[in-house]
């Protein structure tokens, strides 16, 4: 299963929960559905956030002199 895919059942589960809320008037439901909202954003980027740390660190630990090719 992909990442995305986790993100999206995700949201449907805080969307659910929000629905639910409205029937049962639940003080938990609403801060569940926001943490778990937060999650599901934090899945659907970590590959973009994990490719653009290995440009960053690619870019600030170049090769040494000897292995450079030429």
């Amino acid at each position: 299963m992909q990442i995305r895919t986790v993100a999206a059942i995700i949201v449907w589960v805080v969307v659910a929960l929000l629905l639910l809320n409205r029937v049962f008037r639940s003080e938990w439901i609403l801060p569940i559905a926001i943490v778990l909202t937060v999650i599901a954003v934090l899945v659907y980027f970590s590959p973009r956030l994990r490719k653009e740390k290995n440009q960053t660190n690619k870019k600030s630990n170049p090769p040494p002199s000897d292995q450079v090719k030429k």
